[in-house]
């Protein structure tokens, strides 16, 4: 059954990308795909390349629009992790799930979120997050500010937010036992149009469809106006 999620959100240009896939197997990325993936971010660790300043700055602008400051710690997930793999100077596979959405964000420099369906529930809502808000984001027990941050969050009684463009939520995070997931990736109407969105999400989707089995998925595209 297909999620429902519903925009609570000021205006912006906010384009949302929707992947959900069902009856998923989490194990280790494949010898293939490893390689795939190295081949295709090879070009992030040449010593000339240069991050694209307009996604840059498209995507900071797109958060900076609901109030939040997207630099240092709270930087995009898609900067976090260029910055990661340069220090690394490899690819850091995590599982197969985890490996496909962090290979196509940094193929395409847009931060995405990968949350386990089961634990996110099926009622979700982009909103702005509290004054007050925070979650736990890792293993460690570290803690994001949500404040002023565009955040996925549980609709209904339970408003808390499980996700957002920084860091997800712990508590949903992809593991050997999850079996569904539902995946964002933001980006802004002024950056990408539908079709790119949509080749992005069928990428997505055939990955799934190979590395993790899945069953069906399914593909939207939301805008905020």
């Amino acid at each position: 059954m297909p999620a429902k999620v519903t925009l609570s959100l000021p205006p912006s240009h906010l384009r949302l990308g929707i992947v959900e896939a069902f009856d998923i197997k989490v194990k280790p990325s494949s010898e293939n795909y490893l390689r795939q993936i190295a081949q295709e971010i090879a070009p992030l660790l040449d010593e000339n390349f240069v991050y694209p300043d307009h996604l840059q700055k498209g995507i900071r602008g797109l958060l900076k629009n609901f109030g939040f400051h997207p630099s240092g710690r709270n930087r995009p997930a898609s900067e976090f992790l260029f910055k990661d793999l340069q220090n690394r100077r490899e690819f850091n596979s995590i599982s197969n799930v985890v490996d496909i959405n962090n290979h196509l964000s940094l193929k395409y420099h847009l931060p995405i979120s990968v949350l386990d369906l089961d634990k996110s529930g099926d009622s979700l809502c982009l909103r702005v997050g509290l004054e007050n808000e925070e979650y736990v984001f890792n293993r460690e027990g570290q803690v994001l500010s949500l404040k002023k941050l565009l955040v996925v969050a549980r609709h209904g009684e339970d408003r808390s937010a499980v996700g957002s463009p920084v860091k997800d939520s712990q508590a949903t995070k992809v593991f050997e036992d999850t079996r569904n997931v539902i995946v964002f990736v933001y980006t802004s109407a002024n950056l990408t149009d539908h079709d790119q969105l949509q080749k992005i999400l069928d990428e997505f989707s055939r990955l799934l469809q190979k590395e993790a089995e899945a069953r069906s998925v399914e593909t939207t595209i939301i805008d905020s106006i």
